[in-house]
């Protein structure tokens, strides 16, 4: 038996135990009823809380998908009709120069679908007799090149039909209100899809341009041994305005498609600002 002698106090008397009636209460637990004229905690948190909720409901949301929507890359009814008009052109004329001599005068393939062509070798001779004889290469490099675009022009041409939707407004010129069916307005492609056309068609505009600029240089800079022998008339408009034509427009292509490109990136620098903070 454990002796208690040496305790310094005796044991404090057990608490009696709580009856039925009279529950035991604990500070730690007590509630504190409102005094008479004070409000309802209960009715002063719900009133608090339904606060916050409009007043979260009303502030504008950070998220993407509350954005006005994904960028999108929208083809202009010019750019189409330039493309679907240049095509068939690039590719009738990069199979005269790569079948030469068959499709020059006297060759066998000329008759029908390269007979035009006996004007335009007789105004630049990189294109005739001349140019063939003293195996004049540009011709033949330009024309390879052509091909790459022609595949370039074919990817970009096959999305905006496929994957577009017709769009009254977008990147460009608009041209013929009144115009119906495939060029009656523009063609927006959404998301990646509109991504991979817009740089298929920037990469083919800048090809096509830096081209077609540098056909002129290097007539300029060999004293204009191709065409010199042309009257000013012949020169400016078989030479000079026909050429030019693939200058000018995939100009504008180049300058409209690498708006589109500073755009998206614009908007993604925008959107990953946000998201760091």
């Amino acid at each position: 038996m454990v002796s208690t002698r040496h305790h310094p106090s005796a044991f404090p008397a057990p608490e009696a135990s709580p009856t039925k009636g009279s529950p035991r209460k604990s500070p730690r637990n007590a509630t504190v009823s409102p005094t008479p004229g004070s409000p309802d905690l209960t009715s002063s948190l719900t009133t608090k809380s339904l606060v916050d909720r409009v007043v979260s409901n009303s502030m504008p949301s950070s998220s993407p998908s509350s954005s006005s929507g994904a960028w999108s890359h929208t083809a202009s009814n010019l750019t189409i009709l330039w493309i679907t008009l240049s095509l068939p052109l690039v590719i009738w004329d990069s199979l005269y120069i790569l079948l030469r001599p068959h499709t020059m005068h006297g060759g066998f393939l000329q008759w029908p679908i390269w007979k035009p062509y006996e004007i335009y070798a007789s105004v630049d001779y990189v294109y005739g007799w001349p140019g063939w004889n003293n195996k004049d290469g540009f011709g033949g490099a330009q024309a390879v090149l052509n091909v790459v675009e022609i595949v370039l022009y074919g990817l970009y041409i096959m999305i905006i039909y496929n994957h577009g939707r017709p769009s009254a407004g977008g990147s460009g010129l608009q041209i013929g209100q009144g115009v119906k069916g495939w060029f009656a307005g523009g063609r927006r492609v959404e998301g990646k899809t509109g991504n991979k056309a817009l740089i298929i068609g920037f990469a083919a505009a800048t090809m096509t341009l830096s081209k077609t600029v540098l056909y002129y240089f290097n007539e300029y800079f060999s004293d204009f041994a191709n065409t010199k022998h042309n009257d000013w008339p012949t020169f400016i408009l078989f030479y000079g305005v026909l050429n030019g034509l693939w200058v000018v427009f995939p100009a504008y292509m180049t300058i409209v498609f690498g708006s589109d490109i500073l755009e998206g990136l614009d908007a993604a620098v925008e959107s990953s600002s946000k998201k760091s903070y």
